[in-house]
């Protein structure tokens, strides 16, 4: 369960001290990272669910199957996230040449593709953590990093888009005043 925190922390660490070491811009970098690393993670998924160990709790569902050593049909957990991490992939080669004319992120430089990467596979991490078998001291454990991952995120993103959200914050309070009043 913690490995998916080990490849996410040792990835970040790894890009920040490449990145200083040959002097170039970390969010650039990350978001052509972000190209390379998630077809990689599709097929760890792929091979995960061809090996037959990524599955989850017990289902009557009809996408339930029968993995070696088990008894009763499971969720295919490595199934359903290498087919997220495809839609990830897909919706964000899509939008990677569209990002940067849109008003509503003002940072032009970088750093949109790796935070909405990351954040959307927090979610699927999240959602799916749900579905797996329940470890009897960690469970929660591993919700509650996804949920900071997730905050973390969107904090992240909110802080390199470039909008100045006090000033705008200030905005949305002096309108409410006027309708009070």
């Amino acid at each position: 369960g913690f490995s998916f925190w080990g490849w996410v922390l040792g990835l970040i660490i790894s890009l920040s001290w490449f990145t200083k070491k040959e002097k170039w811009e970390f969010w650039r970098v990350a978001d052509e990272t972000v190209f390379g690393i998630l077809p990689f993670l599709i097929l760890f998924q792929i091979g995960s669910f061809l090996d037959g160990s990524g599955f989850g709790r017990t289902t009557n569902m009809p996408w339930g199957m029968y993995f070696p050593g088990t008894l009763l049909k499971r969720h295919p957990l490595s199934l359903f996230s290498a087919i997220f991490l495809f839609a990830i992939w897909y919706f964000l080669l899509k939008i990677e040449r569209h990002w940067r004319i849109w008003d509503w992120y003002k940072n032009k430089e970088g750093g949109f593709i790796t935070l909405s990467g990351l954040g959307l596979i927090f979610l699927t991490h999240f959602l799916l953590a749900f579905l797996k078998e329940a470890g009897v001291y960690f469970y929660w454990a591993g919700v509650g990093l996804t949920v900071i991952g997730v905050a973390v995120t969107a904090a992240l993103f909110l802080l390199n888009s470039g909008r100045n959200f006090s000033k705008n914050f200030l905005k949305i309070l002096q309108c409410r005043k006027k309708k009070n009043l």
